[in-house]
């Protein structure tokens, strides 16, 4: 027999991306959304050297699961308490694996950046952003705004992105189109010299990284009211900058080529920002300035190879932002640490 699913409702006190803000059915969405049965797999090749934006994300196919650690993949923890007192784990308990999201812009496989209905606009607020370093710890504060322009939040109605929000009601507002983009707490105190943990950790919270821009990155997976799990690139639109609010505080997903410091083509990808394990979230060219793909990765999107952290160049574990689910961080290949005030 087939176990019931609990409803997943917006009145979470913490989620996953701004798809976990429906409470409607699947239904609601129209075409929006199919199951996994519908999945046609993808073609492995992108065409893409790591220099200026790619033209297509290699998604995952449907039925990836994201329960454990994996190549290609996520694994995922988050412990998420119901307004009726129930506690569910997303990735574990609901989640377990990926749907394929079955907007316009993701064709065999792929999803084509052309394609994206863009949140559009140009916003520039106050931002916020500070690293001091100890002998032991590199520590981060700000307000979580990013140090550039970001798209329009609330979304206007008259956007094509609009509707993809509008069917997704939220908590306190008229729909999850109508979320503003707000200023946080965001305060993260890191392993100057990381280590690599004994095992993978999952994601136990919302945000799995910071930017040096100011702005976090969130995990690689957006929930619907059914508990379906699906790649957030493929599922909704986001501004220029791959960006967009969840409980107000805007954050990335995966490799921002548009906002992030590409450095000099053919050269290796700059450091972006720093994992909550401490480790470097780096560009997707590696060593010899050529792009590092999944195959070469570990099931936590990252390697060690020579890379240039703390000042120096040195052979160190780091993670890879690239065009392949899921795209920026896997799990955590260090021991991750609490954020303060974010939630």
């Amino acid at each position: 027999m087939r176990k019931s699913r609990p409803n997943v409702s917006s009145k979470w006190k913490v989620g996953i991306g701004a798809a976990a803000l429906a409470t409607g059915l699947l239904s609601s969405l129209g075409n929006g959304f199919t199951s996994a049965n519908a999945f046609t797999p993808a073609n492995p090749s992108t065409g893409w050297d790591g220099n200026g934006a790619p033209t297509v994300l290699k998604t995952a196919p449907a039925g990836t699961p994201i329960n454990a650690p994996a190549k290609n993949t996520i694994f995922a923890c988050v412990p998420v308490q119901l307004p009726n007192g129930q506690t569910i784990t997303v990735g574990q308990t609901v989640g377990t694996q990926l749907t394929r999201a079955r907007t316009p812009w993701v064709q065999n496989g792929k999803v084509v950046i052309s394609e994206i209905e863009k949140v559009p606009g140009s916003v520039k607020m106050r931002s916020v952003f500070k690293i001091t370093k100890t002998k032991t710890t590199r520590i981060l504060k700000g307000n979580g705004i990013p140090n550039h322009p970001i798209g329009r939040f609330p979304i206007p109605q008259n956007s094509a992105s609009y509707k993809y929000y509008a069917a997704l009601p939220a908590e306190g507002y008229a729909n999850a189109a109508e979320i503003p983009v707000k200023p946080y707490h965001l305060e993260l105190t890191l392993p100057k010299h990381p280590k690599v943990a004994k095992e993978p950790s999952c994601f136990s919270s919302l945000m799995i990284g910071v930017a040096l821009t100011g702005a976090a990155w969130h995990a690689e997976v957006a929930l619907d009211a059914l508990g379906n799990a699906y790649d957030p690139n493929a599922a909704l639109p986001t501004d220029r900058c791959f960006g967009h609010p969840y409980a107000q505080q805007y954050h990335y997903h995966g490799y921002s080529w548009k906002c992030l410091d590409q450095g000099d083509a053919g050269e290796p990808s700059p450091l972006l920002g720093y994992a909550l394990d401490g480790f470097g979230i780096y560009g997707p060219r590696g060593a010899d300035g050529k792009v590092v793909t999944n195959a070469q990765l570990d099931e936590c999107h990252g390697m060690v190879s020579e890379v240039v952290f703390n000042g120096k160049k040195q052979e160190i574990y780091h993670y890879v932002l690239n065009n392949e689910y899921p795209y920026s961080i896997g799990c955590f290949r260090g021991t991750p640490q609490h954020m303060g005030g974010t939630h």
